[in-house]
C-alpha cells in the first residue's frame, strides 16, 4: 500500500476510515441445493478447496449463503473463537455521492450510529457493545461503505439484532443530523496536516474532473451545511439495497444457528433495483501523466513517489497478480536489488511498492522511495535508477521459481494461519468479500494461481514514463521548486512541472543495470511444519519453566499445546548501563537500533516474506527484540541477528544518514497532532522520559566517535530477560539461549546497579495542577490525568469498571451532546503499581481552557449522578464483561507471548490474572460506589491537565479578550433612543 496512503489508514480509526475500496460482484451463479422450505436462502457451493493445516482450527466451519433479498453471507462457525463478530460491507461509497453533497456517503456512515425504529437512543447500540466487552468501527471507502462490531459471545444475538437495523429502519433525526454534521467537519479539520491526506487530496484535484474520484470524498460543514433529513433518506433507499450488501459472521455458535440468526435479522433489508453505473472514464489526468508534482509537507518528509493507472485487464484479475507480483520483486532488499544501489549511491533509504485498489476494476500501481537529503537534489537519477529495474524486468521477465516463491508464502499464509480475534477477522474478510465470488473466497483473494509470464511481462510494459505520475514530497527549500497552487479542501501548497519529452522517452529506453538483478531463492523458506511432541517437564503457558537464571539473565520457556502451529514466538529484552532516561542514551539507542536493522535489511526482508517477522525497540531503559514466525528456520534466523549485535558499526557517511534520518523523525513528532503533543509532554513529566525535542536537540551534537563508543560497550554488561514460546522442545530452547549466550559473552549487568523505572506520584495536599504549552499544529488538544492511588487488586477491578462506564459517558458528553470534539477518549491505566485515569480531548473549535471547565464539570456531574449513570445491574454487566476479558486467552501465539512476557517480568507472577478475576468477583457495588466516588471527587487533587493550544481557523476562533473598562469604550460607541 502507498505510504501516504498507508499513512491516512493509521491516522483514522475511532470510527471511521480511508481504504482503497475492493471490487463490485454480482450474485454468485455457483450455487447447489434446493431453496429451503421458507425460501429464506440457498447455499452456494463453497469452491475454495484449499485446507487449512492448523490443527487448532480444525472445527471451524465455513457456510456461503444468499438470502431471498440477494445478501451475500459468509458464516465462520469457530468453536475456538473467544468472542463474536460482524461485518457488512455495502457497496456503496464516496464515489456515489450526489455532486450537490460532497462525502454524503461517509456523513451517512455516521448517521447509521445514531438511532433506528427499533432502537432510537442514540448511543444505545455503542454503550450496549462496550458493555459487553466489544468494540465497535466502520469506514467510507470509494466503492463501498463497511460497517463492523465485536462483542462477548453471550450478546452476540442482541447485538446483532441492533446491527441489522442499521440496515433496516435508521431514523437520520434532524437534531443528530445538526450534531453529526459537527462531527464530520471535526474529522475533516484532524486531517488537514496530515500529509498522507494531502497528498490523497491533491491526487484528487489534479485528477480527471470526470472521474467521481476527484470528489471531496469525507465532506465537512461546509459542502453538508443544511443538508435536508430527505437528501439523506433518498440517498439511502436508492443506494443501500440487500444485493449490494456482502455480511460476514464469525462465532463459536454452530452453522445452523448462525444461519438462523442471519436469515432472522437480515432478511428484513429491503432489495432495491440499484442501477449498475459503469465508470468509464479514467481516474488520472493529462495533468498528472508525465508530469512531475511538488508537494510542500508539514512534517519533513522527502519522498519520491511514481504511480500508474493500472490498466482494467490487470485490475481484474484475481488469478495471476501480475501487479502483485511485480511489486513483490521490485521490494526485494537483497544484494544487487534497487533498493542496495539507491542506498549504495546514498540517494534512498528505504523503498515501498504496492497495489492500491479503488475499485474492482481501478488500481494504482506505485513505487516509493524514502530520500536522504542528497537523494532530494538527484531525483532523476533515482526515478533512472527505477527505470533500469523495471528494463531488468522486461529483458528477463519474473521467472517461474519467483512466481512459485510469492505462491508458496501465501499459500503457507493461508493454511497455517493463527486465529485472530474476531473483531480484526471480521474486518479482513468483510473488506476482502467484494473482490471476489463468494464461492471461492477467500482463496483467489490471497493466492496466485496461475503461472503467465506473456501477462505478466504485458503488465511491465504497461508501466510507461509518460503514463506516470511522479510526486515530490519535501521542503521546497530542497527541491528549489516554489509551490504556486493551493488544494482547495486542506490548503496544501503544490506545483505541478511537465517533464520534457526527451527525458520521458530517455526513461523508457532505459538499459537493464548490471548493478541491478532479479533476488535469488529466499534461504528463509520453510520446508518442515512438523509438530514438536509434548514434553512432560517442558513449561507450558499455565506456568512456564526456568530455563536459565543468574546474575546477568533470567529465561523462561514454555512449549505450546493451544495454537498448534509449527511457529516459535520469542522476546529478548537487554538491559545495560549505558541505557538510562536521559536524551543522550536514548538518542545513542535509537540510533544504534537504526543501524542494526540497516545492517540486517537483507536478511530481515527476506525472513518477514516468509513469515518470519521481527521487530526491535528501546523501551522502558531496555531494547527490545521480537522474532514470531515459522520455527523451522528460527535458528538460522537468531543466530544472524545475534551475531549482529556486537558488529554494529557503520561507515561516518552512513552513521550521519542515520542522525538526520532520526533528528526528522524526532522533530515530526512535533508536528502531531495537538492531543498526542499533550500525551508527549505528559508522559516526560509523570515517567521521567526525555521528550522528542530533547532528543532532536541532543541528536545535532552526537558525534560518530561517541556512537562507535556506545555501540562497541553496549553489550560488554547486560542482563537478559527471555521468553520462549512455542514449537520449540526444550533441548532447541536450550541451544537458542545458548547460542545468544555465547555470542554476547557479556559480563552481568546486576538488579542492584539497574536504573528503575519512576513515576512521579502528586501531591494529596496541592493541586490540581495544569501546563499550558503552543503549538503551531492545527486544533486544540488537552489532556487531563488523575492518579488514583496505589495498586491494590481490589481498586484495579474498581477502576476498570469505572473506566469502561467513563469512557462511554465522556464521548457521548464532550463528542456527541456538546460537539466539542471528534477525538473524545477516558482510559483507565495501571503504570508500575500505581492507577491512572486519563481523558484526552482534540477539538478544531474550543479553547483548550474551555475543554479543560468541561472535563471538571463532566467529572463532577459523573460523579454525583453515579448510582444513576452506573446503577447495580450495569455494573454487573460491565464486571461480568471484565471477568470474560481477563480469562481469555491470547488469539495467537504473539499476543500470548506478549502476556507471558509481563506476568515473568513485569509482575513476576503467573498467577496474577487469577487473582484479578477473583478481586473483580469479590468487588461489591457498594464498594465500588465509595471508591469511584474516591477517585473522582475533588477530594482528590491529584490531577495534572496537560494544554496545548494551537491554531483554530478564523470562523472557530471564538473567545474572550481581556479588556479594562476604560477601552470598552473606544471599541463601542454609546446610542439613545430618539
Amino acid at each position: 500500500m502507498h505510504n501516504w496512503l498507508n499513512n491516512i489508514l493509521k491516522g483514522v480509526w475511532d470510527m471511521k476510515l480511508i481504504l482503497s475500496s475492493l471490487f463490485l460482484m454480482g450474485l454468485s451463479t455457483a450455487t447447489s441445493g434446493e431453496p429451503s422450505p421458507a425460501a429464506h436462502y440457498r447455499v452456494v457451493e463453497d469452491l475454495a478447496n484449499l485446507p487449512i493445516l492448523n490443527p487448532a482450527l480444525g472445527d471451524r466451519q465455513v457456510e456461503k449463503l444468499i438470502l431471498a433479498n440477494g445478501l451475500q453471507v459468509y458464516l465462520v462457525s469457530d468453536p475456538g473463537a473467544d468472542q463474536s463478530a460482524a461485518g457488512l460491507a455495502v457497496e456503496a461509497g464516496s464515489w456515489k455521492d450526489p455532486k450537490e453533497y460532497p462525502g454524503l456517503a461517509h456523513f451517512l456512515e455516521h448517521m447509521l450510529f445514531m438511532g433506528n425504529e427499533a432502537y432510537p437512543k442514540e448511543f444505545e447500540y455503542m454503550q450496549f457493545i462496550s458493555d459487553h466487552g466489544g468494540s465497535v468501527n466502520a469506514y467510507t471507502a470509494p466503492d463501498k461503505t463497511v460497517y463492523m462490531f465485536s462483542v462477548n459471545n453471550d450478546a452476540y444475538a442482541p447485538s446483532l439484532d441492533r446491527f441489522s437495523h442499521f440496515f433496516i429502519d435508521p431514523l437520520f433525526l434532524p437534531n443528530c443530523i445538526n450534531r453529526e454534521l459537527h462531527a464530520v467537519d471535526q474529522e475533516h479539520a484532524k486531517n488537514i496536516e496530515h500529509d498522507g491526506w494531502r497528498q490523497y487530496m491533491i491526487l484528487k484535484e489534479t485528477g480527471n474532473p470526470d472521474h467521481p474520484n476527484s470528489g471531496f470524498s469525507t465532506g465537512n460543514a461546509q459542502t453538508l451545511s443544511g443538508i435536508p433529513q430527505d437528501a439523506l433518506k433518498k440517498w439511502y433507499r436508492t443506494h443501500y439495497s440487500s444485493r449490494q450488501m456482502h455480511l460476514v459472521m464469525v462465532s463459536p455458535l454452530s452453522l445452523d444457528q448462525m444461519r438462523e440468526l442471519a436469515v432472522r435479522d437480515f432478511s428484513k433489508v429491503a432489495a432495491i433495483e440499484v442501477s449498475d453505473s459503469q465508470i468509464e472514464a479514467s481516474l488520472a489526468s493529462d495533468l498528472q501523466k508525465g508530469h512531475m508534482i511538488y508537494i510542500k509537507p508539514v512534517r519533513d518528509i522527502k519522498q519520491l513517489s511514481l504511480t500508474w493507472e493500472v490498466p482494467s485487464d490487470f485490475a481484474l484479475d484475481l488469478d495471476r497478480k501480475a501487479p502483485d507480483l511485480v511489486a513483490y520483486v521490485l521490494e526485494q532488499e537483497g544484494n544487487n536489488s534497487l533498493i542496495s544501489v539507491l542506498k549504495e549511491e546514498k540517494i534512498a533509504e528505504s523503498i515501498h511498492v504496492s497495489c492500491d485498489k479503488f475499485s474492482k476494476d481501478a488500481l494504482l500501481f506505485s513505487i516509493d522511495l524514502s530520500l536522504t537529503d542528497y537523494g532530494v537534489t538527484k531525483i532523476h537519477s533515482a526515478i533512472t535508477r527505477v527505470y533500469e529495474a523495471i528494463a531488468r524486468l522486461k529483458a528477463e521477465g519474473i521467472p517461474q521459481y519467483l512466481f512459485d516463491e510469492a505462491q508458496t508464502i501465501a499459500q503457507l499464509n493461508y493454511q497455517y494461519q493463527s486465529r485472530d480475534d474476531a473483531f480484526s477477522t471480521v474486518r479482513r474478510l468483510t473488506d476482502d468479500l467484494v473482490y471476489e465470488d463468494i464461492a471461492t473466497f477467500p482463496e483467489k483473494t490471497r493466492i496466485p494461481t496461475v503461472y503467465d509470464p506473456n501477462f505478466i511481462a504485458d503488465f511491465i510494459h504497461s508501466l510507461k514514463a509518460e503514463d506516470c505520475i511522479y510526486f515530490v514530497l519535501a521542503n521546497p527549500a530542497k527541491t528549489g521548486i516554489a509551490p504556486d497552487i493551493k488544494e482547495q479542501w486542506m490548503g496544501a501548497e503544490y506545483a505541478i512541472k511537465e517533464i520534457p519529452s526527451s527525458k520521458l522517452t530517455a526513461w523508457d529506453q532505459a538499459k537493464a543495470s548490471p548493478k541491478i538483478q532479479l533476488p535469488g531463492e529466499n534461504p528463509f523458506l520453510p520446508t518442515e511444519f512438523t509438530l514438536v511432541e509434548n514434553e512432560k517437564d517442558a513449561g507450558s503457558a499455565e506456568n512456564p519453566h526456568l530455563l536459565y537464571s543468574n546474575d546477568g539473565a533470567q529465561v523462561y520457556f514454555a512449549q505450546d499445546s493451544r495454537y498448534q502451529v509449527p511457529e516459535i514466538a520469542s522476546m529478548f529484552t537487554f538491559k545495560s548501563p549505558l541505557i538510562d532516561p536521559s536524551a543522550k542514551s536514548q538518542v545513542l539507542t535509537d540510533l544504534y537500533l537504526r543501524a542494526l536493522k540497516e545492517k540486517l535489511s537483507s536478511t530481515l526482508f527476506f525472513a518477514g516474506n516468509a513469515k518470519m517477522n521481527t521487530e526491535f525497540h528501546s523501551d522502558d531503559l531496555s531494547i527490545k527484540f521480537i522474532m514470531q514466525g515459522f520455527n523451522d528456520k528460527a535458528s538460522l534466523l537468531l543466530h544472524d541477528i545475534f551475531q549482529a549485535f556486537r558488529q554494529v558499526a557503520p561507515s561516518k557517511e552512513l552513521f550521519e544518514i542515520y542522525r538526520a534520518s532520526l533528528a526528522s523523525d524526532y522533530d515530526n513528532a512535533s508536528k502531531e497532532l495537538p492531543v498526542r503533543q499533550a500525551s508527549e509532554v505528559m508522559d516526560s513529566i509523570i515517567f521521567n522520559k526525555a521528550t522528542n525535542s530533547e532528543k532532536w536537540k541532543v541528536s545535532q551534537n552526537i558525534s560518530y566517535e561517541e556512537f562507535l563508543t556506545f555501540s562497541k560497550k553496549l553489550f560488554a554488561k547486560t542482563y537478559t530477560q527471555a521468553m520462549l514460546y512455542g514449537n520449540l522442545s526444550t533441548s532447541q530452547a536450550h541451544s537458542l539461549w545458548q547460542d545468544l549466550r555465547t555470542t554476547l559473552k557479556s559480563k552481568p549487568y546486576l538488579l542492584s546497579e539497574q536504573a528503575k523505572k519512576k513515576v512521579l506520584i502528586l501531591s494529596n495536599q496541592y493541586g490540581p495542577y495544569m501546563l499550558s504549552h503552543q503549538t503551531d499544529r492545527q486544533g486544540n488538544g488537552v489532556l487531563l490525568l488523575i492518579e488514583e492511588g496505589d495498586f491494590t487488586f481490589e481498586k484495579r477491578s474498581a477502576q476498570q469498571i469505572l473506566g469502561s462506564a467513563l469512557d462511554d459517558a465522556f464521548f457521548d458528553t464532550l463528542r456527541t451532546k456538546q460537539q466539542t470534539a471528534y477525538i473524545a477518549k477516558a482510559q483507565a491505566f495501571e503504570k508500575e503499581r500505581q492507577l491512572l485515569q486519563y481523558l484526552a480531548v482534540q477539538s478544531s473549535t474550543h479553547y483548550p481552557s474551555e475543554l479543560l471547565a468541561r472535563f471538571e464539570l463532566f467529572l463532577e456531574d459523573f460523579n454525583k449522578n453515579l448510582s444513576q449513570i452506573v446503577p447495580k445491574e450495569r455494573f454487573e454487566s460491565i464486571r461480568a464483561n471484565i471477568i470474560t476479558l481477563l480469562q481469555m486467552p491470547p488469539e495467537n501465539m504473539t499476543g500470548m507471548l506478549y502476556k507471558l512476557n509481563e506476568l515473568a517480568f513485569e509482575y513476576a507472577d503467573f498467577n496474577w490474572i487469577n487473582k484479578r478475576i477473583e478481586s473483580s468477583k469479590q468487588l461489591s457495588y457498594e464498594r465500588f460506589c465509595g471508591l469511584a466516588h474516591q477517585f473522582l471527587s475533588r477530594d482528590n487533587p491529584r490531577r495534572l491537565a496537560v494544554l496545548m493550544e494551537g491554531v483554530l481557523s478564523p470562523e472557530n476562533d471564538f473567545h474572550y479578550e481581556l479588556i479594562s473598562r476604560e477601552d470598552i469604550h473606544t471599541v463601542g460607541s454609546f446610542v439613545s433612543v430618539k
